[in-house]
């Protein structure tokens, strides 16, 4: 028998090679920017901080099997894991975090090409391909995949969430699709604990897709295995919370006066604690740990402290109270949270950030967001012009990923409202933006072969940006303001900081 062709192979798996091809364009311009960029040997990113410096700490510790003290467990374990076996497999560092960025760079490419497989089911190939490129060239998720983030890993497994939701729709899962589901719903958990609040929306999602086709029978085994479905996930979560079990009876221990903290946490005890930082009157809509400031503690959370110990047991009380005795500033607060969001439209495309630019600011814990957003408004009418398309029996399946990003909106202005999370959903927002421009190019013939064509065509363009930059002597520099130690004088990277590039 003859060996296949190129051309042969592509036409007999062409999901698998559009696949394989967007895994490999995508991590090549993460390649080139990380090439091009000034930070590319740093544990973080000029443009995100964010906790990477507990992550590096923690992962030491892992690689090195050592036993840290016993601490709250406030950070999810699964993206520390991650990169403890990533110092064990390559080394701790010595001078460079790039091949551990590197790694991560394949874990951001990779979840672009899972995403463009199932999307291709949703918008088609063409469209698909536009989707992919704008997720492969997203200056956010740039910045994002190639440091120490989990969004990059909690947003695979949203991707894997997406993909076995909508595979099963409204029938029961077989066993292999509950049981897989259920591992990455845990899976997910693990990495960001908000993951496991869209269990409610993937059950409306189910149902009402369920509801759409009765001759799917009767509802009692669909309840059996979407019930063993969730009873999966906090399987997955038990060996955390055994973890976690012995360092809460420690931290008990330690201030035996106080009033007990819960002995089982499956996953983090921040829940409580950053609804009340984020409820309060002096809550700005992003981050800010003023109300752990009280009493000098400077930012560090000690549940021995009795003012501490009560944010942590009481923190949701605390924050619906102060809502309902000001009902307008939280409105309010609620507004800002959600415009802070909204903020991650702002970002474009490619390693120069077009059309917004690099000049801006980074919120604490938050992601870079560009001064020009005139990307912002005219982005959030198509998302919520996808959004209600998905309410048509034409785009039912989009319903599930409009479900996704209201779960995230929820969120949003139950916490903090970053820019950040509004990239992590990024599996699910990306269609719903690309959905009215499928819907408008299909009513001409010529627009519809067309228009998907001229977009990838344009953005193949960043990619040839992405190697000039690369390919300079010098990487890009740039300046920065903001806040600074009053002891050694340097930026405090965990409060909001001005970058613009070096003249």
């Amino acid at each position: 028998m003859a060996p296949l062709s190129l051309r042969d192979a592509v036409r007999r798996h062409p999901a698998a090679w559009g696949m394989a091809a967007t895994f490999a364009a995508s991590l090549l311009l993460r390649g080139l920017y990380l090439a091009g960029a000034p930070d590319r040997d740093w544990p973080f990113s000029v443009f995100f901080a964010g906790d990477a410096r507990f992550f590096h700490t923690a992962a030491l510790d892992l690689a090195r099997g050592r036993e840290a003290p016993a601490a709250l467990p406030y950070h999810p374990p699964l993206f520390p894991a991650l990169l403890g076996f990533l110092y064990r497999v390559l080394g701790e560092p010595r001078g460079s975090a790039l091949p551990y960025k590197l790694a991560l760079a394949c874990v951001g490419a990779a979840t672009v090409a899972f995403c463009q497989g199932w999307w291709r089911r949703l918008l088609g190939t063409a469209w698909s391909l536009v989707a992919a490129g704008l997720y492969a060239t997203s200056f956010g998720w740039l910045v994002l995949s190639t440091t120490y983030s989990n969004e990059t890993v909690s947003a695979l497994w949203l991707c894997f969430t997406c993909a076995l939701a909508l595979r099963v729709g409204g029938r029961a899962p077989s066993w292999p699709e509950g049981l897989a589901l259920g591992a990455v719903m845990g899976l997910g958990t693990l990495t960001r604990a908000e993951h496991l609040g869209l269990w409610p929306f993937l059950g409306v999602y189910a149902w009402t897709a369920r509801e759409r086709a009765p001759e799917l029978g009767p509802w009692k085994p669909w309840a059996v295995r979407w019930g063993a479905a969730v009873g999966v996930s906090l399987l997955v979560l038990v060996p955390s919370a055994l973890r976690n079990l012995d360092t809460m009876r420690e931290l008990n221990a330690r201030a035996p006066l106080l009033e007990p903290l819960p002995q089982w946490v499956p996953v983090t005890v921040y829940g409580p604690l950053n609804f009340a930082m984020a409820n309060h009157p002096g809550a700005t809509g992003g981050f800010t740990p003023a109300l752990i400031n009280q009493g000098g503690s400077n930012g560090q959370l000690d549940p021995s402290r009795p003012e501490h110990r009560r944010l942590l047991l009481h923190g949701y009380a605390e924050g619906l109270r102060w809502m309902m005795d000001a009902p307008g500033d939280a409105a309010r607060l609620l507004w800002t949270k959600l415009d802070l969001w909204l903020d991650g439209l702002r970002l474009g495309i490619g390693v120069s950030d077009v059309p917004g630019g690099l000049t801006g600011e980074r919120a604490p814990v938050d992601v870079f967001v560009p001064d020009a957003g005139w990307l912002k408004w005219p982005l959030a009418v198509l998302l919520l012009a996808g959004m209600l398309l998905s309410l048509k029996p034409a785009h039912a399946p989009f319903r599930l990923l409009s479900l996704v990003v209201l779960h995230r909106v929820l969120v949003t202005l139950a916490f903090f409202g970053y820019a950040r999370g509004l990239l992590v959903v990024f599996p699910a927002l990306l269609p719903l933006l690309v959905l009215p421009l499928k819907i408008l190019g299909e009513r001409h013939a010529g627009v519809a072969r067309r228009l998907p064509a001229l977009a990838g065509a344009l953005l193949l363009l960043l990619w040839v940006e992405a190697a000039l930059v690369a390919a300079r002597d010098t990487p890009r520099r740039f300046m920065a303001s903001g806040t600074t130690d009053a002891v050694n004088g340097k930026l405090i990277q965990d409060d909001r900081v001005r970058l613009w590039p070096q003249p």
